[in-house]
């Protein structure tokens, strides 16, 4: 089976010209006949008129020369290599129903070429992350691949893993998917090393359960990820060869979607805390069937080592996806908490200091998804994936120049006061799954790497 995946990958990677376009993006193809890019420098480099609003919207004053990278299909979590030169990323829509792996480089306009698939095509993945090398040779992912049975009569496009809500065979889970927005936590799910080709050199887990969202350490040596090998989702680091596993977390919840800060001394994540009896009971069943209910998180930062734990927001509703810049102070991360200003399924980025003070709006733009930022390593750039300019079936991935202080004189809408240590409302409500539901619509696995 290994072999026949690292043909699959190997088969698709090849370059070609001839073809009909259509055919060359439904598979994955490079071509080599492209227009001549009169553009001399680097493409992510390229200046574009602000505040068109359309993919530049009035208020965003800490981006400048916002360009898009994907166009259709859902795009997310997209990831720099350490070089800034390259983009991994994860996708639906080019082949596969479910989410498969690609790559993107950002020194060439994406118009000009097709995503490079790395992933085998087989079942489902997520959360990618390169190495870092000097030549980007290798980067991990999570999926199934492993466990997909196949023979010469398959369809690998229709080999993604079952939902259970898609088919509930039991009545309590049918109450409880009727009940509640969730995600599935895949129990087959493995990180695994591979290389630029999509080769399979290494599987970094192997414990039953789910093994996902994994990320590597600024210094390269280490790589966080969350699992549910404890009976509970928890976050743990290792070595980039997988030995060394250390338990970071232990807390009734699902700790998930964590970075390393750039200092590689803390990993900031984001957590779902169940208090009450009901909130308690209901999160443990709804995982006795891999199963989450992703509506109220907060932001959290911890030790590598387990120690100095300390929660970040207290905002209510879903708060996610967050990435420290690179000052090693401010975090920005996905929140709907302002849903009522926003509109329903309405999430936008926001910037906020480690302690929890200095709340800020970055994107703007009514009724939008956006998450999944980072920022790349020389703190030049933002990337993050948008429903901006495409259509309530698309998400899409963006860059833009990161303005650390923009100018106070920028055209900038008036922010919308909230106290980040101030709830706005209860953990768990009937906007908040509403508010989710653009959520649903992105099919997304995972929240942060969700990767």
């Amino acid at each position: 089976m290994l072999r026949l995946s690292i043909l699959l990958v190997a088969a698709e990677s090849f370059v070609f010209c001839g073809y009909d376009k259509d055919y060359r993006i439904k598979t994955n193809r490079i071509w080599e006949e492209v227009e001549e890019n009169t553009f001399s420098g680097r493409w992510q480099d390229l200046e574009t008129d602000p505040y068109d609003n359309v993919v530049h919207f009035d208020g965003e004053t800490h981006l400048a020369n916002v360009k898009q990278l994907t166009f259709g299909g859902m795009n997310a979590e997209g990831y720099f290599s350490f070089d800034n030169s390259k983009l991994t990323l994860q996708a639906t829509g080019y082949g596969t129903d479910c989410d498969q792996i690609y790559e993107l480089d950002l020194n060439t306009d994406p118009k000009l070429q097709t995503l490079k698939r790395i992933s085998t095509g087989l079942g489902g993945t997520t959360c990618s992350y390169f190495y870092k090398e000097a030549d980007n040779n290798h980067r991990l992912y999570a999926g199934n691949w492993w466990n997909v049975k196949i023979d010469n009569t398959t369809d690998v496009s229709k080999t993604c893993p079952e939902k259970k809500c898609a088919n509930p065979k039991t009545d309590e889970l049918k109450q409880l998917c009727n009940t509640s927005y969730t995600w599935d936590i895949f129990d087959d799910y493995d990180i695994f090393k591979v290389d630029r080709y999509g080769n399979f050199v290494q599987r970094l887990t192997n414990s039953p359960g789910y093994d996902a969202e994994g990320v590597v350490s600024p210094d390269g040596t280490k790589i966080a990820f969350t699992s549910i090998r404890s009976g509970d989702l928890e976050l743990y680091v290792m070595n980039t060869d997988g030995s060394n596993l250390t338990q970071v977390t232990n807390t009734l919840g699902y700790d998930g979607g964590s970075f390393f800060t750039p200092d590689g001394k803390r990993l900031i994540f984001r957590a779902s805390r169940p208090k009450t009896d009901e909130e308690i009971a209901k999160y443990k069943k709804l995982l006795s069937y891999n199963l989450v209910e992703p509506i109220a998180m907060e932001l959290f930062i911890v030790d590598i080592d387990g120690k100095n734990m300390k929660q970040i927001t207290k905002l209510g509703e879903a708060n996610w996806a967050p990435y420290m810049l690179n000052d090693n102070k401010r975090i920005v991360f996905s929140s709907n908490y302002d849903a009522a200003a926003n509109g329903f399924g309405a999430f936008s980025l926001y910037m906020v200091n480690v302690d929890g003070t200095g709340l800020e709006r970055i994107t703007y733009g009514e009724n939008q998804f956006n998450s999944f930022a980072m920022q790349s390593y020389d703190g030049k750039k933002l990337v993050w994936g948008s429903s901006r300019n495409g259509t309530q079936y698309e998400l899409n991935l963006f860059i833009a120049d990161w303005i650390d202080y923009p100018n106070a004189t920028s055209s900038t809408p008036t922010v919308p006061t909230a106290s980040p240590t101030t709830p706005q409302g209860p953990e768990t409500s009937t906007k908040s799954s509403t508010s989710l539901s653009l959520l649903s619509t992105f099919s997304l696995v995972v929240i942060a790497c969700f990767y």
